[in-house]
């Protein structure tokens, strides 16, 4: 999955409307800035923009990821120069991590709630999952999907996402209702890239018969759900974030779909700090299914 600041020099090409003006605002060199839309798109698998001359226009699949960051960009934007306020005698933020999904539709609410108990505890959260920081301290806690071991971290088992088949109320209208693997032959499909097409809850796309099927790809599943939401196809979405998408139907199905795991880390030194134990504590609080609501 992409580094975040490949969507922030993404998202500052979009406003400035051109590579050298994304340079500027970002004080880096133009090739930089090509170099990491270059691998953006190689990593998702879609160009993201025409170019014209010196200046730029967006794809189709560009304005799409565009309209989904915009709102991450902008809080992370928020929250740092926040901090450049921050005064000797205030808590510093604690610096989570975590995949979009969940820091789009589950940390906020689940820290707001804490916030009211813990007024004086600010949070920096990054969107993009980049667990291999924590190692650094560069951020205190990270979510991790899947599971799995890292050298010197503590990780505990937090969460398990159950996943069903999302599609729109329109795609169902023109295309119908499948209720079988053999029923998906017929049906157009959104999922990820080849590069995350492994994973168990991916299982039952990754039949060759369906290959030809697959129409949107993304490694974001937030923009899965957009794409789903605007008419692609038949999605796999975790439940917690498909329910809270208008016009979203989750489809009858005869089994359950693989569930995932989501584990939290944290560094044993950051455990040190009082208000990062706390908001730790907090969240193992809350272990169990993510309930939809």
């Amino acid at each position: 999955m992409s580094d975040w600041d490949d969507y922030r020099y993404f998202q500052a090409v979009v406003t400035q409307g051109s590579f050298s003006a994304a340079a500027r605002v970002l004080d880096v060199t133009q090739p930089t800035i090509g170099r990491r839309i270059a691998g953006l798109e190689e990593r998702l698998g879609q160009e993201l923009f025409e170019r014209d001359g010196k200046y730029v226009r967006l794809t189709g699949y560009g304005r799409l990821l565009a309209d989904k960051i915009e709102p991450l960009v902008a809080s992370a934007g928020r929250l740092e120069r926040e901090l450049e306020g921050f005064g000797d005698n205030l808590l510093p933020p604690v610096r989570l991590t975590s995949t979009d999904g969940l820091a789009l539709y589950w940390l906020p609410e689940v820290l707001a709630t804490f916030h009211l108990k813990e007024p004086d505890i600010p949070y920096l959260l990054l969107p993009g999952n980049s667990f291999e920081n924590v190692a650094k301290r560069e951020v205190d806690i990270a979510f991790r999907t899947g599971g799995g071991s890292t050298a010197g971290l503590l990780e505990e088992n937090l969460l398990e996402l159950d996943y069903g088949l999302w599609a729109s109320e329109s795609y169902l209208a023109r295309r119908g209702h499948p209720t079988s693997e053999a029923d998906l032959e017929n049906h157009l499909l959104v999922t990820f890239s080849e590069n995350y097409m492994g994973l168990d809850t991916m299982r039952l796309f990754r039949s060759e018969q369906l290959a030809k099927n697959i129409v949107f790809r993304s490694d974001n599943v937030a923009v899965q759900a957009r794409a789903a939401q605007a008419g692609f196809g038949i999605a796999i979405l975790p439940d917690y974030l498909a329910a809270k998408q208008e016009s979203l139907i989750r489809l009858s199905w005869p089994s359950a779909l693989v569930s995932t795991r989501i584990t939290m880390l944290a560094h044993p030194s950051a455990l040190e700090s009082p208000s990062i134990m706390k908001v730790w504590d907090y969240l193992l609080s809350l272990k169990g299914r993510l309930i939809i609501k």
